[in-house]
Parts: structure tokens; C-alpha cells; sequence
């Protein structure tokens, strides 16, 4: 069974255009190791330049909104990538993984996480850079897939 990893972007990750593209083409390094869906509020197209097939972007559009819910419901790894800590659509999508599911959350501000969430499964890397922190999460991933095999 293929893994389903699931990140989650706000308007703008990296200081320019060109580190927002190697930022995204290290989230779709992941196919690798499973199945791999972008959620985003960034509507530069960064995400489809850097290859990334699966893109969400979250918009007022209730039924890209239940797209989302259904995405995350199936993730087995889900990445928060410089979210806002105000935006309540992304923290609710939070709530909606699975028990089992792997949270990573590489942010720079505390993100609130729903209470119904599942707290052992969640890991915070807030003082890491997001590309560090992408690339920590890729070998973990990577053993992890190795082990379960």
C-alpha cells in the first residue's frame, strides 16, 4: 500500500521565487517513498513549476475545501510548511487526519492544534529552516518506509 504524504503550504514559503520552487520540488522529492498531495493558499503556480502533480489551492471554493478534508482524512504523514497560526481552515484540516498519521509541523509561529487531534504523532520543528526541516522529514520517511517493508 502506498504511503500518502500531505503537505500543507500558506501564500508564501521562501524569500524569493526561486528557493519557493526548490522549497516545493523537495515536497515532491517525497514521491519516492508514496503518494504525495500539495494543500496551499499560493496561487504563484511555484507548486506546478517545481513538478508537483496533486495541487489544492484553498480558496472560498467550498468543494475544493471538502477535496481537502478528503485528502487529509487519507494521509499517513501530513506537513504543515509555514502556515499562518491565524488560518483556521488549515488547523481544522489538522483534525481531520487519522489517528495514526504522522504530524510535522515546520513553522516559525506557534500553530494552535485542535484538541481532538492526536498529540503523540506530532512533531514540531520550529526551530529548524523549512528546507532543513524537509530534509530531515525525507530521511526519516525514507527509514520508515524501509522498516514497514
Amino acid at each position: 500500500m502506498a504511503k500518502r504524504v500531505v503537505f500543507m503550504t500558506g501564500e508564501k514559503i521562501g524569500a524569493n521565487a526561486s528557493e519557493a520552487i526548490h522549497l516545493y520540488r523537495r515536497m515532491a522529492s517525497f514521491k519516492k517513498s508514496g503518494d504525495v498531495s500539495i494543500i496551499t493558499q499560493d496561487f504563484s503556480g511555484y507548486p506546478e513549476q517545481a513538478g508537483c502533480k496533486k495541487v489544492l489551492h484553498l480558496n472560498a471554493d467550498e468543494s475544493i475545501a471538502d477535496a481537502a478534508i478528503l485528502v487529509a482524512k487519507q494521509a499517513d504523514m501530513f506537513v504543515v510548511v509555514g502556515i499562518s497560526p491565524n488560518v483556521n481552515l488549515f488547523t481544522n484540516l489538522l483534525g481531520e487526519t487519522k489517528p495514526g498519521c504522522c504530524i510535522a509541523i515546520i513553522n516559525k509561529g506557534c500553530l494552535e492544534l485542535p484538541e481532538e487531534l492526536h498529540h503523540k504523532n506530532v512533531v514540531r520543528m520550529r526551530d529548524m529552516s523549512i528546507g532543513t526541516g524537509l530534509t530531515f522529514l525525507s530521511v526519516y520517511w525514507y527509514l520508515k518506509n524501509m522498516v514497514e517493508e
